[in-house]
């Protein structure tokens, strides 16, 4: 990079994502899974029970297009949505075992085209990107 500004750097954030949108078309035996499906599939595997207030927040999009991606993915059967007893606005998540076969089945695939973005990265690289972009995540 040969000037370090936000630009270059928004430019490059952009250029990755966009290669990781090329990359990242992910099936399974129940049909495709976009990439924000399958974010959505994993955070909800990793902290059951989550809301989709918080997948709102965390993926920082709009309560209409997470409600729909969720919707989805209880209509694939991919997850179980339960409203909350005292509160009837809020959602609470969980995985089904479908999801979690999905999650096994596609662990290989997410690791290669990891490995093929990261391809020119030595060891050392990518402990200093992955710790960059932990900084940055939240």
């Amino acid at each position: 990079m040969s000037k370090l500004n936000t630009r270059n750097v928004c430019r490059y954030i952009y250029l990755l994502n966009a290669k990781i949108d090329h990359l990242a078309e992910f099936r399974t035996k129940n049909g495709l899974l976009s990439r924000e499906q399958l974010y959505i599939i994993e955070m909800v595997a990793e902290e059951p029970g989550i809301t989709q207030k918080t997948l709102i927040g965390r993926l920082r999009r709009e309560q209409t297009s997470i409600s729909r991606a969720v919707q989805k993915l209880v209509d694939q059967n991919y997850l179980i949505k339960r409203q909350h007893q005292d509160d009837m606005r809020a959602s609470y998540l969980q995985v089904t075992e479908q999801a979690v076969d999905a999650l096994d089945e596609l662990e290989e695939k997410i690791c290669s085209v990891t490995d093929d973005i990261l391809e020119s990265l030595d060891h050392e690289d990518k402990r200093r990107l992955t710790d960059i972009l932990q900084k940055i995540h939240i």
